[in-house]
């Protein structure tokens, strides 16, 4: 009988995201090619602090820097490197479910269930073939780059010869993308055969290479490392974006030119989306801004060393007279006799 193993159907769609462990991945392939991490970090609009920060980072920022490390390393095989500096919680919890599980097929079994840790949008699935189990990768919305697809394949081979042993191998591996002259580093690291040019992504596991049991595997450890996992996954799903906006502009609101736009394309989502989301969830932009001033302003006003002229500009108000007549709005009484 032949099994398809995929992201569960029912699951909600998330915005195009990433965990954040995955940017400290980058940032330490970008540091073991020589190149200056924190520079290519800033052209990319991508704060360094992000590093492991337990936090979800904007997709297309992290695929416009693998395409920049890329780029300036002058290697098409840029994302082989992950190989080299792959470290055992790259994927936070889910990384110790998996290296603890009793076979590599439970492995990735609890790998394509909790997927959406790692990369919202990205489609991956593992499927019984003829030979033994085909597992492929492909992206929704074109989100991530071919370089951090690769890099993310070449951490799971990682991965699986930690457990398994260095001689783990795919029978096959077929890549979408044109062959180049980087082809041979590509079959002496998956120790395989390689087609360039293939029509999907993927790499063929033989049954016996998953069925060996692991040698990292702890099965009190795995199930404990599920359970975070699972709950991770929860939290990110329930996570509304009335939330994500407020963090947001908390977060702008000191910087006083944001725009909009702007903060829909921080939290990954086209303005459209995101003031239809905020709708469904009884809201809007404006209601929410104003909210976030209100609050700024009730802190800031109990503070004697700012006059009202300065709170009114850190709030991003044209003039006092305008925050004046806002904060009279919010709270009925003037900002002076306020404080």
């Amino acid at each position: 009988m032949m099994n398809s193993i995929q992201p569960s159907a029912d699951s909600q769609p998330l915005d195009a995201t990433l965990l954040s462990n995955w940017v400290e991945l980058l940032y330490r392939c970008i540091a073991y090619r020589g190149l200056d991490a924190d520079e290519l970090f800033h052209q990319a609009g991508v704060d360094e602090s992000m590093r492991g920060a337990d936090q979800r980072i904007q997709a297309s920022k992290v695929k416009h820097l693998w395409e920049l490390a890329a780029e300036r390393s002058g290697d098409d095989a840029f994302g082989l490197t992950a190989a080299e500096v792959a470290y055992p919680v790259m994927f936070d919890s889910l990384s110790v479910a998996m290296s603890s599980s009793a076979t590599l097929l439970e492995a990735l079994q609890r790998f394509i269930r909790l997927r959406r840790i790692i990369d919202s949008q990205c489609v991956n699935t593992l499927e019984e073939v003829e030979g033994g189990y085909k597992f492929g990768w492909s992206n929704a919305d074109g989100c991530e780059s071919q370089i951090g697809a690769e890099a993310f394949v070449a951490a799971m081979i990682t991965l699986c010869r930690w457990g398994s042993g260095p001689a783990f191998s795919p029978e096959w591996v077929s890549l979408c993308h044109e062959e180049t002259e980087s082809a041979q580093r590509y079959r002496r690291f998956f120790n395989a055969p390689v087609e360039f040019q293939a029509n999907e992504n993927a790499l063929l596991l033989s049954e016996e290479a998953l069925m060996r049991p692991l040698m990292t595997a702890n099965k009190e450890l795995a199930l404990s490392s599920e359970k975070l996992s699972r709950e991770h996954l929860a939290q990110i799903e329930k996570t509304g974006v009335v939330s994500l906006v407020h963090h947001k502009l908390v977060e702008f609101l000191p910087q006083r030119n944001f725009t909009e736009e702007i903060l829909a394309e921080e939290i990954g989502m086209s303005l459209r989306s995101m003031q239809r989301r905020l709708l469904e969830e009884g809201t809007s932009y404006e209601t929410l801004l104003q909210s976030v001033r209100k609050e700024a302003a009730l802190q800031l006003l109990q503070k004697d060393a700012l006059s009202i002229a300065d709170i009114a500009q850190q709030l991003g108000f044209s003039s006092a007279s305008n925050f004046g007549r806002a904060f009279k709005r919010w709270t009925g009484r003037s900002p002076a006799s306020f404080r």
